[in-house]
């Protein structure tokens, strides 16, 4: 123990990576918000607006938004299409959690789940001229960690973007 501080917290506060469950964050969240919506595509719209009702509240930056934005809307189309199989008896549900330095957000549908290391690589020559295929790799190039999970209600998509870029 110095000052205070025990050696993993020290650790944690000299880490730049975001924090994880077995690396959690120091700091309270400065907001909470979330949704659930039935599995029609034209609820997208109601993303939209969780999203903007989120910069209302912490007026980020314009990069960070259009990043959010692409990247909470695949994830949310991929949850109605291929994980609830677009049936609007089963529900995509969608938190957020927003620190001070970051934003972390949960999509959870109700689907089987999946693998992602089972997604063919859209950059192998093969996938290139495919119409669909790209969106996890477009999500992991905009969010600063992504991770799936399957949880015992369906499958869970965890993500997390600092709220300034760096």
């Amino acid at each position: 123990m110095w000052f205070g501080i025990c050696e993993a917290d020290f650790l944690l506060l000299c880490s730049n990576s975001p924090p994880t469950e077995e690396n959690p964050t120091l700091s309270e969240p400065v907001l909470k918000k979330s949704v659930s919506f039935s599995s029609v595509r034209s609820n997208i719209r109601l993303v939209e607006s969780f999203i903007l009702e989120i910069n209302d509240a912490l007026d980020l930056e314009s990069s960070i938004l259009d990043r959010i934005m692409i990247s909470i809307t695949e994830v949310v189309n991929n949850g109605i299409i291929h994980g609830n199989q677009s049936d609007p008896a089963k529900q995509v549900h969608l938190s957020c959690t927003c620190y001070e330095d970051r934003i972390d957000f949960v999509i959870r549908d109700e689907g089987t789940g999946f693998s992602p290391d089972d997604i063919p690589d859209p950059l192998d020559d093969e996938n290139l001229l495919k119409e669909g295929g790209r969106g996890v790799l477009i999500v992991r190039s905009m969010m600063d960690s992504v991770r799936f999970q399957p949880s015992a209600d369906g499958m869970e998509v965890h993500l997390s973007i600092s709220r300034t870029e760096s």
